[in-house]
């Protein structure tokens, strides 16, 4: 993608993103469970991920693993 049609893209996709706003503004007790719901979904993904990425190594011993370690 060229810089001109990636900025074209970024507009657009903001310009959907305000018009799914607007249209969900009459449907906000409807919307917000399931939002809310949403959100801490992701929430619990992105520390799940985390969590993995930060995990020791499996073939260590546990003795080896320490909670403070390198301090």
């Amino acid at each position: 993608m060229t810089g001109l049609s990636a900025s074209a893209a970024q507009i657009c996709a903001f310009a959907l993103g305000l018009a799914l706003i607007h249209a969900g503004r009459r449907h906000a007790a409807r919307l917000t469970a399931p939002l809310a719901a949403l959100a801490v979904l992701a929430a619990l993904l992105l520390l799940l991920g985390a969590s993995l990425s930060a995990a020791p190594d499996p073939d260590r011993a546990l003795a080896e693993i320490a909670a403070y370690e390198g301090l």
